[in-house]
């Protein structure tokens, strides 16, 4: 009779869904920060490429001018990448021997609320640079 009292006591028939509370916060802190590495990470290497696509259009073309530079990136660039800022050197188009450098800096706004909160404004800024030397 005595066991069967403590038998009684010793069920645990709630203890996975109370821990399950408990855990539950933290896996969806831990899948939103992968979710947004991945959207981050996407978006980074979109940027990059389109300070190499750049640096190499001014680099073979000698008649590139900045405006024509700008508008090849900010049409390869997706809409989601916010307030480009495209910045090249020399600006007036490239010297007969150098280098030509192309900077693209801009934001990406995060996918999940939770990552915003880490950064300056909910934006995660993206920033890429490439030099190459003018083929001529």
């Amino acid at each position: 009779m005595f066991s069967y009292i403590i038998n009684k006591f010793k069920k645990e028939e709630g203890q996975a869904i109370v821990e399950f509370a408990l855990i539950l916060p933290i896996l969806i802190m831990i899948l939103c920060g992968i979710i947004d590495f991945g959207w981050y990470f996407t978006n980074q290497n979109i940027i990059d490429n389109c300070s190499r696509v750049g640096a190499r259009y001014m680099s073979v073309d000698p008649e590139a001018t900045e405006e024509a530079v700008t508008t090849k990136i900010n049409d390869m660039a997706p809409s989601n990448i916010k307030d480009l800022e495209i910045i090249v050197s020399p600006p007036n188009g490239p010297v007969a021997i150098g280098d030509v450098k192309v900077e693209v800096k801009g934001y990406v706004t995060p996918l999940t609320p939770f990552v915003s909160l880490f950064f300056v404004d909910g934006k995660m800024p993206l920033d890429s640079s490439c030099t190459m030397r003018v083929e001529q």
